[in-house]
């Protein structure tokens, strides 16, 4: 099998890369797209010529079957992304902010033209200095102030968790956004990473999250909820690991968000399939040690691919639970378009196979800047400090392409 650099040596740079670095999954380098579908401003364009639709989720399960029966790519048939704001379209009965005017799609997949597998390789790019930070996560006084506006809604029983984001601005001086990237990658090491470029913008997404996979009908998500800070002392490591493993604040918060995606799964899987395995189980990454479960269900007889996506979308670990309440509060706390930060990145068999990363860790690239965002489930017993310091944490992976002299 060859490695990605020799491909980009043969067919030059990717628009798509599904970059997985674990032994489990399978990575795939896209060149071209035979057709693409695009929900913006709750409407869909097929080849950017709009559709006219009574119904946008069976327009486009149409389009994916479409695709799925005349691929010649059996492993990738559909792969693209949904943006957060997707729920606009998923909650019609929420009257959420309006981003009509935002050109950011809702949703967008392309089939497509050229796909190519690839070994797991760490070749590295450099791009030292590449970013230079414009625009931080607020101090600690606002900080404050919005994490006391969610706590009187837990006070209230509204919500028993809110995730609360806020986004890094870097401005950049390299032209290639493939370039850092593949500089981030080679020490971020990300489990369901993915890359895209398209038009006007490129998708960096490090994810250390899958939101679902779908294996011969057999459905699985892996919520994350409950981070730890890693440290380069063997013995400080391990014992922020085992202080998170045993933190009942984080167990606690943990299933709040385990018992949702066992709800929203059920709404989807045989009565009585739905089970939960590796409860509490902690996972160590390049910067951080994260809480992770898996919940697992058998799918019903005939669920289509939209039919998951709309059972499941927006995942409940960025957004709180319950999760029709929390989307609610999030719009009023936050004070900014997360756009894809949050949604998802992914792909689809023509098997109805399925992966679906969450699209944390990742930046969105327009123009010469470059958006991050960042954040942490908020309860309770939260202290802002933390939070506000656990947000930091998550940023460290970008540490090693961060200009702090600043750009010229």
């Amino acid at each position: 099998m060859e490695s990605l650099n020799s491909l980009i040596d043969r067919y030059g740079i990717p628009d798509i890369l599904i970059d997985h670095f674990n032994i489990q999954s399978k990575r795939y380098s896209v060149w071209g797209y035979e057709e693409e579908v695009m929900v913006k401003s709750d409407k869909i364009f097929l080849n950017n010529k709009p559709l006219e639709s009574n119904n946008i989720l069976e327009t486009l399960q149409a389009i994916i079957d479409r695709w799925k029966k005349s691929s010649l790519f059996p492993e990738v048939s559909c792969v693209g992304f949904i943006s957060y704001n997707f729920k606009n379209l998923l909650y019609p009965h929420i009257n959420f902010k309006n981003y009509k005017e935002d050109p950011f799609p809702q949703l967008w997949f392309c089939k497509p033209k050229l796909i190519k597998e690839y070994s797991i390789d760490y070749c590295n790019v450099d791009a030292d200095c590449a970013l230079s930070l414009l625009q931080d996560i607020p101090d600690l006084s606002s900080y404050q102030k919005d994490i006391n506006r969610i706590k009187s809604y837990l006070e209230n029983g509204d919500v028993y968790q809110i995730n609360y984001t806020n986004p890094q601005i870097y401005k950049s001086n390299e032209s290639l956004p493939f370039n850092i990237y593949m500089s981030i990658r080679s020490n971020a090491r990300p489990l369901f990473g993915m890359f895209l470029r398209w038009k006007s913008f490129s998708i960096l997404s490090f994810s250390p999250e899958n939101f679902f996979e779908v294996q011969n009908h057999r459905i699985s998500t892996y919520p994350i909820k409950g981070t730890s800070k890693r440290y380069t002392d063997f013995n400080l490591d391990r014992q922020s690991k085992e202080k998170l493993k045993h933190s009942i604040k984080d167990k606690a918060e943990h299933l709040m968000i385990v018992d949702l995606m066992r709800n929203d799964l059920g709404k989807i899987c045989e009565f009585g399939s739905v089970k939960v395995k590796d409860l509490y189980k902690i996972e160590s990454f390049s910067t951080i040690h994260h809480m992770i479960s898996e919940i697992y269900g058998k799918l019903n007889k005939n669920t289509t691919e939209m039919k998951i996506i709309e059972s499941l979308f927006p995942g409940g670990s960025i957004t709180g639970a319950p999760k029709e309440n929390a989307m609610k509060i999030i719009d009023k706390i936050e004070h900014y378009n997360r756009k894809i930060y949050t949604g998802s990145m992914g792909y689809i068999a023509k098997n109805g196979d399925m992966s679906f990363n969450i699209a944390i860790r990742t930046m969105l690239q327009e123009n010469n800047y470059y958006e991050y965002g960042t954040g942490g489930g908020i309860v309770w017993d939260s202290l802002s400090h933390h939070e506000r310091d656990e947000a930091i944490q998550k940023t460290k992976i970008l540490e090693s392409i961060v200009c702090h002299k600043g750009l010229s």
